[in-house]
């Protein structure tokens, strides 16, 4: 399967740099996401993989809404219009996509609602908070290794033992638009 580039197939300029640290983020996610090392993300990776993983981490009645929320982060996030779509995206595709995204302020929204939904599905106990085994199973379920004590630390800002929903969704906000400053939302 050949990869592609989704601006330079539609004659679009690149936008302006936002950032290594962005970049490096936006890179680094795709990684935990290419659940099969190609090099490519596509929705088995995405969606599949991904829920897959729940399994062994979520509560069964929480796995067909975190289903819901990924498929639906497939389509807000990762795909792009029709005429565009090939089914997966290299590494470039990715940070093209998240730029635009960027430049006509769609991000924001969507990204409120996944990490809602994320957060609905690590909270285990529906007691608003994620203890360090929650935030460990969220992390494990994006194929996240390590760095699980020092995310868990960066995200509890109150360092009160425990990631709030506002926390988790700071910590979220910031790992897609810091363009200046790395993030441990999803451990390393």
């Amino acid at each position: 399967m050949g990869t592609h580039s989704f601006g330079a197939e539609n004659g679009q300029k690149d936008e302006p740099d936002i950032g290594d640290e962005w970049r490096a983020k936006i890179v680094r996610f795709f990684s935990k996401l290419d659940a099969d090392k190609d090099g490519i993300v596509d929705r088995r990776d995405y969606v599949d993989k991904t829920v897959e993983r729940a399994r062994r981490y979520f509560g069964a009645d929480k796995i067909n809404d975190f289903n819901d929320t990924i498929s639906e982060a497939w389509l807000s996030f990762w795909s792009v219009s029709e005429d565009e779509y090939r089914g997966s995206l290299d590494e470039k595709d990715a940070i093209w996509i998240h730029k635009r995204l960027f430049k006509v302020n769609k991000l924001d929204e969507s990204n409120r609602d996944w990490a809602e939904g994320l957060f609905r599905a690590a909270d285990g106990d529906d007691n608003e908070e994620l203890s360090v085994y929650e935030h460990k199973a969220f992390c494990r379920v994006f194929n996240v290794q390590e760095g699980f004590d020092k995310s868990f630390k960066c995200i509890d800002g109150n360092q009160n033992g425990s990631i709030d929903k506002e926390e988790f969704l700071q910590a979220a906000h910031d790992y897609f638009y810091n363009r200046k400053e790395d993030s441990w939302f999803f451990g390393v």
